[in-house]
């Protein structure tokens, strides 16, 4: 009697050529044309509602908007590579951050805190590791 054999599907492996400074470029930019849609959509909502929960809640709509572009970014640039999920992921936060501080420095003209500075990073980085955790498994 023949023993039965259990059929198993090899997937192919895909190589990816794609470098890990271009993904982290990609999704620091996924991330920045989310962030600014969002927040284009958000102001044509305030001017043209006469409703005060977004002009409330505004401060706190924004950072998580903040996170969910980080997040989205950095699932889109560990997706690409299939490696390195955390370390993409957090590169792509800390990059966001510094370039968000960046454009708001040189607009606002204000000084920023070292704790504040730490906190944005941490929570930066925090968001992009948890998207790039689940972009590499995608």
């Amino acid at each position: 009697m023949a023993k039965a054999s259990r059929r198993t599907k090899n997937y192919p492996q895909v190589p990816r050529n794609i470098n890990s400074s271009m993904a982290i470029f990609k999704g620091v930019t996924v991330s920045i044309v989310i962030s600014l849609l969002c927040a284009v959509g958000l102001s044509i909502i305030s001017l043209i509602s006469e409703n005060g929960f977004i002009d409330n809640y505004l401060e706190y709509i924004m950072v998580a908007v903040t996170m969910i572009s980080i997040f989205v970014g950095s699932v889109y640039a560990t997706k690409q590579t299939a490696a390195k999920g955390l370390l993409i992921g957090c590169a792509v936060g800390i990059v966001y951050v510094l370039f968000s501080l960046g454009i708001g420095m040189e607009l606002g003209q204000e000084q920023i805190s070292w704790l504040m500075l730490g906190n944005k990073i941490a929570a930066g980085s925090l968001a992009g590791a948890l998207g790039g955790f689940i972009g590499v498994n995608l």
